[in-house]
């Protein structure tokens, strides 16, 4: 897969019903650059260890570091990356976000998703609640940030209920 921060063109669209028990998907490259760490730390998040790499490398992390902020937006651009994305009606947000270990300088970051459950709306059957895992990982493998999110997908066909 060649390293790109670009969308994806003309994604395939994946309704309630793609959203089987074993979906898994994972995609996407993104090359976090010291420069937009240095400036989203300047405008959102104004640590040393996120806008000073003099500071940052005398302190706990021996280094520069992305903001989790960054980080859960560079989440969006890979999932945007990926060549299926859902008919989405709406996201309802997520719980335990994680952040494991630093996101640095020059880290080649990809995503992982997979269904951790997937239920039909019992009042608007033109839609289903899909709850899904989403891991970053960086090129050495490791786990960057987790979280559950949550969201309301169309259906392909409503049910006959």
């Amino acid at each position: 897969m060649s390293e790109s921060n670009a969308p994806a063109q003309n994604p395939d669209p994946l309704y309630f019903e793609d959203y089987t028990p074993d979906f898994e998907m994972a995609g996407g490259q993104y090359r976090v650059t010291e420069e937009e760490i240095l400036e989203f730390g300047r405008r959102f998040d104004p640590q040393p260890l996120h806008t000073d790499p003099e500071a940052a490398a005398a302190g706990p992390f021996g280094g520069l570091i992305a903001p989790g902020c960054l980080t859960f937006a560079i989440r969006n651009a890979l999932y945007n990356q990926l060549p299926a994305r859902p008919v989405l009606i709406a996201g309802l947000g997520l719980e335990g976000m994680e952040l494991p270990k630093p996101v640095r300088p020059g880290d080649l970051l990809s995503l992982r998703v997979s269904v951790v459950s997937a239920r039909r709306s019992d009042s608007k059957p033109d839609r289903g609640i899909i709850t899904m895992k989403q891991a970053i990982e960086n090129q050495k493998g490791e786990l960057v940030l987790s979280m559950i999110s949550k969201m309301i997908v169309r259906t392909l066909t409503p049910s006959d209920s």
